[in-house]
């Protein structure tokens, strides 16, 4: 029921609250829930919704994608190999 409420809360976020406090939430929920899927949709969306066209290489979508993706794969990696997470996870959902 937390994480219901949480992924209800974070998709009211992006469309009520500015991205940055947006992707604040969805760290947090990165490191409270296992296996929080919603932060790449999350992420995609605010991206989706913010983005400005710009000519740019680095501002094309595949990156931005691709970027969104490797933090998400980064951040479950580091959670095996913080100690805290090593005895036991806070909310198991």
């Amino acid at each position: 029921m937390k994480r219901v409420l949480f992924d209800i809360s974070l998709f009211i976020f992006i469309f009520l609250l500015p991205w940055w406090t947006t992707f604040i939430w969805a760290i947090v929920g990165l490191f409270v829930f296992i296996n929080f899927y919603e932060f790449l949709v999350a992420s995609i969306m605010v991206y989706v919704l913010i983005a400005v066209p710009f000519d740019k290489m680095l501002n094309h979508s595949f990156f931005i994608y691709s970027g969104i993706i490797i933090f998400y794969l980064l951040v479950q990696y580091l959670r095996r190999h913080i100690i805290l997470y090593k005895n036991e996870i806070p909310y198991k959902s």
